[in-house]
């Protein structure tokens, strides 16, 4: 009973902590601004032809009670995730195998960097021929768009390391494993999470295009289709869902990292 009481104190101390931390009420305050900004421009007449934030507000019950509401919040979901997880293994793997080895890195980074610049979006043709569904080629998409990012930013990252970090623990005696784990991992981490939060955001902007274009379901899917029924208060709605969603996406690999980061907390 004792060690439930106090992991129930802890949770209230975080919470309190959480609430009281001034980057919680600024966030508040700017997005509070934005949509009472947002309202009484719609007053003066300059975004006449759009809904108002208190019309939004109405509508919003009504909307989430459409069939497919949830739906869709969970397919584009499962849509990202899948291609984040693989971006990020194959970025990662391939990222560290060419920040260790200079040969490599000279003989593989000149391909990648041909294709780095092609938006995912252009591959939607040949995603469509090669791959047999249309939810193969949306995860392939959201991958595209995750994966340089990553790959960039945990090079830079492997780069950035002081080689005198290196040269010491390979002067104490440690291997190539001790190296990685102990030196070339923790010097990158910061590098790579900032990959990370770069790249969730950008398969949020992918997955949704790729909904509109090909998609039966799915957020992206849910606005276009609200546009094509002349559905303003829904397109609003829409738009919104996928900045929440982009949001929550970028404040989990925010928590992560802090996590997998503890010295850097202060900060």
């Amino acid at each position: 009973m004792t060690e439930v009481h106090t992991g129930g104190g802890r949770a209230a101390e975080r919470v309190v902590r959480a609430l009281r931390d001034p980057v919680l009420w600024q966030g508040a305050i700017g997005i509070a601004s934005f949509f009472v900004v947002w309202q009484v421009l719609k007053w003066i007449g300059l975004f006449a032809l759009l809904p108002g934030p208190v019309d939004v507000v109405r509508a919003v019950p009504q909307q989430m009670e459409q069939e497919g509401y949830w739906l869709s919040w969970l397919a584009s979901s499962r849509r990202v995730f899948l291609g984040f997880l693989v971006a990020a293994i194959l970025a990662i793997s391939i990222g560290v195998s060419m920040g260790m080895s200079r040969k490599l890195r000279m003989a593989g980074f000149p391909i990648l960097e041909v294709l780095r610049p092609i938006p995912p979006l252009a591959w939607l043709p040949l995603s469509i021929l090669f791959w047999p569904s249309p939810e193969a080629t949306m995860v392939f998409l959201t991958f595209l768009g995750a994966f340089f990012p990553i790959f960039i930013n945990i090079l830079a990252g492997i780069d950035r390391i002081d080689i005198r970090y290196i040269q010491a623990a390979r002067s104490l005696g440690a291997g190539q494993a001790t190296l990685f784990w102990r030196v070339m991992v923790p010097g990158a981490l910061p590098a790579l999470f900032t990959g990370l939060s770069i790249a969730i955001g950008i398969t949020w902007e992918v997955v949704i295009a790729a909904e509109m274009a090909s998609a039966q379901l799915g957020l992206g899917y849910l606005t276009w289709n609200a546009y094509m029924s002349q559905s303003l208060v829904g397109i609003v709605v829409g738009m919104l869902s996928i900045g929440v969603a982009g949001m929550v996406s970028s404040g989990i690999m925010g928590w992560i990292g802090r996590n997998a980061m503890p010295w850097r907390r202060g900060r």
